[in-house]
């Protein structure tokens, strides 16, 4: 059986967005984000990390994925995260932060910064509660709704509730998270090719990756690591889960109740208890 290209790998997403040529797809991305928030969009963008397959494994400073500056000057940063838990705005809002900090320079005013926008690919599910697949967040008194600043635009989209013309998207993004959430790349983009034409770029650009070996080399690296990487997350978690069981159970066999109850409550089997 075939397996399912991950459009998410970050060694992909910077190589689809980032590397030379990927200046149209990018900016198309940008704005489907901005038309679906109903914000201005954008006429061109500089990148500003290009893709280089030489430091991407290695890089351990970078800490979004793709960066890049308008035309007014409004820097773009673009992150994918393929897991996370309920502290991750925490995150994003340092990393914004950390660009928007980087933008004054000495002996600059605070008139020469110009807004920083975040946008947040994330595969799994930041906010339970809503079933909004696309969030924009902004500055605004808790009173009259009145808007502080315009300097942070903080966009997150949740891929997890993403079902393709089954949701309230505008169809410009509706296209491109079917793009990086389809499990036959092929059949999908001969159905939208003809409506987006941008896709037909899009295309040309995953093939040329995968067509690579080289860059398929990395893929599978990464793919690898992400794959440890949620394993040795899964047993911290069983273990913690274990500590957490076995502290229950002591206490109430310190207080006396019955080992039957103490198994029922904390998942442990007699013999288990027994040994405590």
């Amino acid at each position: 059986m075939k397996k399912t290209f991950n459009t998410l790998n970050d060694c992909f997403i910077r190589y689809f967005f980032t590397d030379k040529g990927g200046e149209k797809v990018l900016l198309d991305f940008i704005n489907a984000v901005m038309i679906s928030a109903d914000m201005k969009t954008f006429k061109a963008v500089e990148i500003l990390n290009p893709f280089n397959l030489k430091k991407h494994y290695k890089d351990k400073e970078t800490i979004v994925d793709v960066k890049c500056i308008t035309k007014n000057g409004t820097v773009v940063i673009i992150e994918v995260q393929l897991s996370g838990n309920s502290r991750f705005p925490e995150r994003i809002l340092y990393y914004w932060s950390s660009n928007y900090s980087k933008l004054l320079k000495k002996g600059e005013e605070y008139e020469d910064l110009t807004p920083v926008i975040s946008i947040n690919l994330l595969n799994f599910n930041l906010n339970k509660k809503s079933s909004n697949v696309h969030s924009c967040y902004m500055i605004y008194d808790t009173k009259n709704a009145r808007l502080l600043t315009d300097h942070l635009q903080i966009h997150i989209i949740e891929l997890k509730k993403f079902k393709f013309k089954d949701n309230d998207l505008k169809k410009d993004l509706n296209y491109w998270l079917g793009f990086f959430t389809t499990k036959n790349m092929e059949a999908y983009m001969s159905e939208i090719v003809k409506e987006k034409p941008i896709m037909e770029e899009a295309h040309k650009r995953y093939n040329n990756f995968i067509r690579s070996r080289l860059m398929m080399s990395e893929y599978e690296k990464k793919e690898i690591y992400q794959y440890d990487k949620q394993i040795t997350l899964k047993e911290e978690r069983q273990e913690g889960r274990r500590e957490g069981q076995i502290s229950i159970a002591k206490s109430m066999k310190k207080d006396g109740a019955d080992i039957n109850l103490i198994s029922k409550y904390t998942g442990l089997t007699i013999k288990e208890i027994e040994k405590l």
